[in-house]
């Protein structure tokens, strides 16, 4: 069985992959025997739990029963898989963990098919508040089934954005507390709560105007950002080039505020950490 080709096929694959990873983490959430490891992945010191691969597992096997043959690149286990082809699932099982192993309501799972690392299905899936994100490429943002826009602000004095994580060295932390500073100066409100996609998928929703951040992975926004651009936002790393698998430090907005974020971004040098692909 070759499984869905078509976008709504598909989707839901997506969706049903994204939901039973979300019950996975559900089972385990608030548990004392999560069983909490760090790890290390291109030198970022970030934490590991059981859930995660418990999480992956119910993806994968959601993934092997609907569209056997295609490939998997995961967070878990990103060394040893390729993001180049027709048909590659972007996923990460548990985007906030460090939230879920504190017992915070704050996470969420995200599954993305690609073909030839352009995104064209997206499922973000919330557990907790059982909100469901979900975009095609040629088609409008949903959450639970309806369309979702992004905000019309253009006053930044009137905007709230998600700003996260550090400097990835001594260095680029003194720029990225600096921009921080002033971006706290600049919006009415900066939010940092831990999750990167749910975030992003927050900005599809209406939710925040904005997000920068300053170490995603592709895992981490090839569905999310899917779902801002399909809800008519804008999405590019922090030299304002179209955002991409190498993209570590990005920008996601309605679009109207997207040029004051990457102005603060510019003035204190946020692209100098990642000089080749920013």
């Amino acid at each position: 069985m070759a499984g869905p080709t078509d976008p709504a096929g598909l989707l839901d694959v997506a969706e049903t992959a994204a939901r039973a990873a979300g019950a996975e983490l559900l089972r385990s959430f608030e548990s004392e025997l999560l069983g909490v490891q760090w790890k290390t992945w291109q030198g970022e010191r970030t934490v590991v739990t059981d859930a995660d691969f418990a999480a992956d597992r119910a993806i994968r096997e959601v993934l092997a029963q609907r569209v056997p043959g295609h490939t998997v690149y995961s967070e878990e286990f990103a060394d040893n898989e390729e993001i180049d082809g027709p048909d590659v699932w972007v996923i990460d099982p548990l985007d906030g963990t460090d939230n879920y192993s504190r017992g915070q309501p704050q996470f969420c799972v995200s599954v993305a098919h690609t073909s030839d690392t352009r995104p064209d299905v997206a499922a973000i899936y919330d557990p907790v508040r059982d909100e469901l994100f979900a975009a095609v490429a040629d088609g409008p943002a949903r959450l639970n089934g309806r369309p979702i826009q992004v905000t019309v602000r253009t006053d930044p004095s009137e905007s709230t954005v998600a700003w996260a994580q550090r400097g990835i060295d001594a260095e680029d932390d003194r720029r990225f507390n600096a921009a921080l500073a002033e971006a706290a100066r600049t919006f009415h409100r900066v939010r940092l709560t831990g999750s990167a996609a749910l975030e992003t998928a927050w900005v599809a929703a209406g939710r925040y105007d904005g997000a920068m951040f300053s170490s995603v992975k592709w895992w981490d926004h090839a569905g999310a950002g899917l779902l801002v651009q399909r809800a008519g936002g804008h999405v590019t790393n922090v030299r304002g080039l179209p955002a991409g698998p190498e993209s570590r430090r990005c920008i996601f907005s309605n679009g109207k505020i997207h040029e004051t974020i990457l102005q603060i971004a510019a003035t204190h040098g946020l692209e100098r950490a990642f000089p080749i692909h920013g």
